[in-house]
């Protein structure tokens, strides 16, 4: 069982619940998946604190609404946001990242 496989993606109005194939799940806001999205137009905007707050304000600023999710292969997912950027690729690997570092541990 690998810590970094993700086994699950449930969608709430505002946050998801991600499960991992090691069992561990959490709890996260959408507005903390989309502020470390790392595509090549969010990435750069997250290089320093004040940027960072700068791109997770824009993004409080939009509606927040449930994403579309598709598989990206065995290693990530793509998520479709209805406003804002839908071009990253999450690795499971990097969710699992945002899951310890600002999730809601469900275990």
């Amino acid at each position: 069982m690998s810590r970094d496989v993700l086994s699950d993606f449930e969608r709430g109005d505002e946050s998801c619940i991600m499960r991992f194939e090691d069992g561990a799940s959490f709890r996260v806001s959408y507005l903390v998946i989309r502020s470390n999205c790392q595509c090549a137009k969010c990435k750069p905007r997250q290089q320093n604190e004040q940027r960072k707050i700068e791109l997770e304000e824009e993004i409080a600023r939009l509606m927040l609404e449930k994403p579309r999710v598709s598989p990206v292969g065995r290693y990530g997912i793509q998520l479709e946001w209805p406003t804002g950027c839908s071009s990253g690729i999450h690795s499971f690997s990097h969710l699992r990242e945002i899951c310890e570092e600002h999730g809601q541990n469900l275990e």
